[in-house]
C-alpha cells in the first residue's frame, strides 16, 4: 500500500514538475490505426472541435466496423473515400465546422446542400484529403487528421478507376483499432513555441 501510495506522489510530482520532459506527457493520445491492402495509416482527432465526431468515429474503429469495408470513392490530387456500404442504415450527426480542410485531414462526408440544408454529416462515411481543399472549407465537418500514412493515402489515391471514381480493383480497409500514441509533431510544436517566449 506504501509503494503504491509512493508511486502515486511521483506521478503527481513528475506531472507537475515544470521541465520539458514531464511537458511531453500531455502528448499522448488516443490514435485510430487502419490497417488497408495499401499499408497502415494512423488518425489523431480534434476533440475539442468536434467531439461527437471524434467519440462516433472512435467508437464505430472499437467495434470493427470499418473491417472489411473497401475505399470506394478516389479521386487523385482531392479526396478518398470510405465507409459505407448496403449493410449500413443512415444515421446523420450535428455539423461541428470549426476546422479547415489541409493535407491530411480526415472528415464527415455528407449529402449535398439541396437535400441536407442543415449541413448534418453522414454517421459512418469519412473522406481524407490529398491536399488543401479551400472549396470544402466551411462546408464540412474536419475531425481530425493523418499522423502517419499519408504515403498509403497517397498509394490509395492512385488506384486505376472505372472513370465514376470507383476503384477498378477493391481496396479494403483489413482490421481497425485504437491504441496511445505519442503525437511528436504536435510536442514538437509546443516545444519550439516554448523555445522562442
Amino acid at each position: 500500500m506504501v509503494k503504491v501510495v509512493l508511486l502515486i506522489l511521483a506521478l503527481q510530482s513528475a506531472l507537475n514538475c515544470g521541465c520539458g520532459k514531464c511537458d511531453s506527457l500531455r502528448f499522448y493520445t488516443e490514435s485510430a490505426v487502419m490497417e488497408t491492402d495499401s499499408g497502415i495509416i494512423r488518425f489523431t482527432f480534434f476533440e475539442k472541435d468536434a467531439p461527437e465526431h471524434v467519440e462516433n468515429f472512435k467508437n464505430l474503429v472499437r467495434i470493427g466496423y470499418y473491417d472489411g469495408k473497401p475505399f470506394h470513392r478516389v479521386i487523385s490530387d482531392f479526396v478518398i473515400q470510405a465507409g459505407r456500404d448496403s449493410s449500413s442504415s443512415y444515421s446523420s450527426l450535428e455539423p461541428e465546422i470549426n476546422r479547415i480542410h489541409f493535407k491530411g485531414a480526415l472528415a464527415a462526408a455528407r449529402m449535398g446542400d439541396e437535400i441536407n440544408p442543415a449541413r448534418r454529416s453522414d454517421g459512418y462515411e469519412f473522406y481524407i484529403c490529398l491536399k488543401p481543399q479551400r472549396e470544402l472549407d466551411g462546408k464540412y465537418t474536419v475531425f481530425g487528421r493523418v499522423a502517419e500514412g499519408f504515403d498509403t493515402v497517397k498509394r490509395i489515391s492512385e488506384a486505376e478507376t472505372d472513370g465514376t471514381d470507383s476503384p477498378l480493383k477493391d481496396i479494403l480497409i483489413k482490421k481497425t483499432y485504437t491504441e496511445k500514441y505519442f503525437d511528436a509533431e504536435k510536442y514538437g510544436f509546443f516545444t519550439r513555441i516554448s523555445e522562442n517566449r
